[in-house]
């Protein structure tokens, strides 16, 4: 793999040695003449298309690699400090290897921001709000799917969620994590319903984790657009809350006062406190743990799937007072 991306790291004109490269969590790190650059290739699902002829946008991989390399670009130039991509040779954001894709961006320094920090996560939600702000205005056009569950979706999770519970009453004998199925589906089941959002000038970064986003210089920087889609913008915002929540069992500050930070640096977008309460109560974790526990056929409930659905009830709980 290292030579490949040496070879990725030649195609985007750097000179790095092989005995600094590594890995981590999104890619290859690599020590370059002009400094830490992250190479990453896309998941090979996506690769491009063999045929050096072939119209190189028709491939889902290069079409969300432009998409990121858009917003980036519209970040930066309205004052943004974000991972840019950098320029291969073939003067594009990528750099094609037989049917492989590869990208690059000088890594982030600084330590990730902490969001049991009051003020560090008001900061964050400010920026936030103001990337909304920006990309809403923007004319940045999302030719991929818009990642939303559909109506049909969230019919079929609370039918196949509501006809396991029928069968475990049924069947009258419980393993403790069946036990729990059955007191959270009680308290989550009538939040599985459908938002609609057919509004695709949003664009989301849908991946506002803490290890994406990096204080430096005084500076909130947003990185890893990787999972960006044209989606209801408030699916950033509940999803940030929510990681927000997990870090903080306890003195967890107002909901208002985190809404008010974001409405007042996104004055653009209509906020809809409704819509935007069903989309943070949506049980999402609660429909994947189940779904990853049954699957397995599992008739024992590991320490890891007790501690997540644990972890979900305190959620909703905990989401529902705020």
């Amino acid at each position: 793999m290292e030579s490949s991306i040496l070879s990725a790291a030649m195609g985007f004109n750097l000179k790095c040695t092989k005995a600094k490269v590594f890995r981590d969590k999104f890619g290859y790190v690599c020590a370059t003449t002009e400094g830490p650059v992250r190479i990453q290739r896309p998941d090979r699902r996506g690769r491009a298309p063999k045929d050096n002829n072939a119209v190189h946008t028709s491939n889902a991989t290069v079409l969300g690699i432009l998409f990121q390399h858009e917003i980036k670009e519209c970040l930066h130039q309205n004052g943004f400090t974000v991972d840019r991509f950098l320029i291969s040779a073939q003067n594009t954001p990528y750099f094609r290897i037989d049917d492989d894709i590869y990208t690059a961006c000088f890594a982030q320094g600084g330590p990730n921001v902490n969001f049991t920090v009051g003020d560090v996560f008001l900061d964050v939600i400010a920026q936030v709000a103001k990337m909304h702000h920006v990309l809403f205005r923007s004319s940045i056009e999302a030719s991929l799917p818009k990642k939303v569950k559909t109506g049909d979706e969230v019919t079929k999770s609370l039918a196949n969620l509501t006809s396991l519970r029928k069968k475990l009453l049924k069947a009258g004998k419980f393993s403790e994590f069946d036990m729990l199925f059955l007191r959270s589906y009680e308290k989550l089941a009538a939040h599985i319903v459908s938002i609609e959002d057919e509004d695709t000038k949003h664009i989301c970064h849908n991946l506002l984790k803490e290890e994406n986003i990096y204080i430096y210089d005084e500076k909130i920087i947003l990185t890893n657009f990787h999972e960006a889609a044209s989606k209801l913008h408030l699916y950033d915002l509940a999803y940030i809350i929510k990681r927000y929540v997990k870090a903080m069992p306890q003195d967890i500050m107002p909901l208002r006062k985190i809404l008010e930070t974001y409405i007042e640096n996104c004055p653009d977008i209509d906020f809809d406190e409704m819509l935007f309460r069903r989309i943070l109560l949506y049980p999402d974790k609660f429909i994947k743990v189940t779904g990853d526990y049954y699957s397995k056929k599992r008739s024992f409930a590991p320490n890891t799937y007790l501690s997540r659905m644990e972890e979900c009830l305190r959620m909703s709980e905990t989401l529902e007072r705020l």
